[in-house]
């Protein structure tokens, strides 16, 4: 994959200037994409689940999280008349381009938190042009809100930032309905800076919970110093909590939904530093939001005129949710807010810094996550272990997002064409099992999650009469996965190890080196490699493969290899376990790395009648309470 040559692939991105021009280099294919009198934004044609003209509305409203903080940092932009102009067609109730009222849940209330944002810090621009008529149309289209129901979710703050807004401008606001929504978010907030999005933890925590809740406590410090005082200590909580999901690269670990809005994973830091909440160092805060943008600006994910994509390391309509319009990635620019401060703000007054050095397991514990990293510099590598969780409803790619064993900085994770064929299906990291009829199942709900310094562990139940309990282990760049089966039905299963970018597609190819075992495989290519070997006690091993997925399923890669182990479990009790290796950079360059650290892997022992699994590597021994009584794999 090779990345359009745009100017924007060239902004060394280091300094504030760098970065208002790199708004610029993204605005600036979009004016003549204004359409419907500048209320909306037109950058494709496939579609989401709500209407049409609330698809446009939202890329025009999310230009704004870039276009709001630009202004209010003193800066100009050509599109910012067109940007003033679809605010009064937008909600002019008698003309033609009325954005409507929209019902309960409507998609039109999300795209209000933008707008509101303008108002709060740049009112000069777009507020007070307005005629007076323009100000009471525009009130009044932001008040509809107060008569909606909304998700349970971080769409509460939707309705805060709305108030908030209206009340700066000195309009009328609903302050039973402000502090209703107050009190919800409230109840949504858990421990260790985590609030859960309904069912979830995901990055709805940094990109919405955090970052609005950043915003209100800035800008209502006077209004609710209590509750902004709250908001400032969470984040600090959650900060900590947050920084392991980075690599040195700026990359971030790809899980959960709405990854198509990419660079606002960092976000956070960027309305840490708005809030002048030094939740880090400034220098480090300063160094995760500029290489994070300097990562995601790298990789071709603006097609040949410079817009914004729909997919994550490439354009991938296969990955997205239903929710995903052409103009949703750019959700992104509320990475832009560093913009409203000024050059003398200690952000930009700070020398860039390296992440700080991190514990190789860092725990998430509201999560269920364990966050695992080994080496450093091009050699580190960043992946987490997850209990498991599932939305409150289908997203699309649900399980892909949340129910896999592991997910990785570098190498991604698939998602699935269809459960027929292995190779429609998203098999990396996953334990998929079959009655043999071609149909494929994997780790969707969880139960009984728990989490602690040394595995992850969850129960699932892919049918009423199969119940799996998988722990998932820790070592280094390594990590172990045990599945506990009890089984009314016998069942063929393959487990995959990481995906693996395949780089036998140029010319001339570069096929991998394999090295296969009983029972053991690994693919090593020029400073790439991964494996899976089994573990599971008893005899015979699962036969060891590299398989093929279909092309555009893993988010990074358009292609991968992913190391997969076969094998037919029998009904009654079985026990399948096996150890998982992938990395990359000057480690695996030299001949003979990988096979040296695929060498030097964890090994398990299960002890049928105590009850007990006993994993080692090294100095380091992890004991597992399966219970008594597991046969051997058949």
């Amino acid at each position: 994959m090779k990345a359009w040559e745009l100017p924007i692939s060239h902004n060394p991105l280091l300094t504030r200037a760098d970065l208002a021009k790199s708004l610029a280099q993204i605005l600036e294919p979009l004016g003549p994409r204004l359409v419907r009198g500048g209320s909306g934004l037109h950058v494709g044609n496939s579609s989401a689940h709500y209407d049409d003209v609330a698809a446009l509305l939202e890329g025009y409203s999310r230009l704004l999280w870039g276009l709001a903080p630009l202004v209010a940092g003193g800066g100009g932009s050509p599109l910012l008349g067109p940007m003033v102009e679809g605010l009064k067609a937008g909600t002019d109730s008698k003309g033609p381009f009325y954005w409507g009222v929209g019902a309960d849940r409507d998609q039109r209330y999300v795209e209000m938190a933008a707008i509101s944002l303008a108002l709060l810090i740049a009112p000069a621009a777009f507020w007070e042009p307005l005629a007076e008529s323009e100000r009471c149309d525009l009130a009044s289209w932001l008040a509809s809100i107060n008569g909606a129901e909304l998700p349970p979710n971080n769409w509460e703050f939707f309705r805060v930032l709305v108030n908030a807004a209206l009340m700066r401008v000195g309009r009328p606001y609903d302050s039973e309905r402000l502090e209703g929504s107050l009190a919800a978010i409230e109840g949504l907030y858990r421990e260790e800076g985590w609030y859960i999005d309904e069912t979830n933890y995901d990055y709805y925590n940094p990109f919405a919970f955090h970052f609005y809740g950043l915003v209100y406590a800035a800008l209502m410090r006077d209004e609710d110093p209590l509750r902004s005082a709250v908001f400032r200590e969470r984040a600090r909580a959650f900060a900590l909590s947050y920084l392991p999901w980075f690599g040195s690269d700026g990359s971030c670990l790809p899980y959960g939904r709405s990854l198509t809005y990419r660079f606002a994973a960092s976000s956070f830091f960027s309305a840490c530093a708005f809030a002048g909440e030094e939740v880090l160092p400034w220098g480090w805060i300063k160094g995760i939001v500029l290489r994070n943008l300097r990562y995601w600006l790298g990789k071709p994910i603006f097609d040949h005129e410079g817009l914004l994509t729909i997919g994550y390391g490439y354009p991938n309509l296969i990955m997205a949710e239903q929710y995903n319009a052409p103009g949703s990635p750019y959700w992104a620019l509320k990475s832009y807010l560093v913009l409203a401060l000024p050059e003398s703000h200690p952000f930009w007054a700070a020398e860039e810094e390296a992440l700080p050095s991190l514990p190789p397991v860092s725990r998430n514990a509201p999560a269920g996550i364990l966050n695992c990293r080994s080496g450093a510099g091009e050699d580190e590598e960043v992946f987490a272990l997850a209990a498991g969780q599932y939305p409150c409803y289908e997203a699309v790619q649900a399980a892909a997002k949340y129910a896999k064993f592991a997910y990785s900085n570098s190498f991604g994770f698939c998602v699935s064409h269809g459960s027929f064929g292995l190779s429609k299906t998203g098999c990396d990291s996953m334990l998929m099992l079959s009655e043999g009829d071609g149909y494929w199942r994997e780790r969707r709900h969880t139960s009984d999650r728990y989490s602690c310094a040394d595995f992850v562990r969850s129960a699932w139940s892919p049918w009423p009469d199969v119940g799996i309990v998988t722990w998932l282990l820790p070592f280094g760049l390594w990590h172990l996965r045990v599945h506990a089966i009890v089984s009314g039905r016998a069942l063929d299963t393959a487990e995959g190890g990481f995906s693996l970018p395949d780089a036998s597609a140029p010319e001339p190819p570069i096929g991998p080196c394999i090295l296969e075992e009983e029972g053991a495989i690994l693919a090593s290519f020029p400073r790439a490699a991964g494996g899976i070997a089994d573990l599971s006690p008893g005899a015979p091993r699962r036969r060891a493969e590299l398989h093929k997925p279909e092309p555009n399923l893993n988010v990074l890669f358009p292609r991968v290899l992913v190391p997969l182990l076969r094998g037919r479990i029998g009904k009654g009790g079985s026990i399948l376990a096996c150890a998982v290796m992938a990395g990359r950079g000057a480690s695996f360059a030299a001949a003979g790395a990988a096979a040296s650290v695929w060498s030097d892997r964890p090994s398990f022992a299960y002890d049928s009648e105590a009850g007990m699994g006993v994993a080692l590597l090294g100095s380091r021994r992890i004991e597992l309470d399966i219970g008594p009584g597991f046969g051997r794999n058949p």
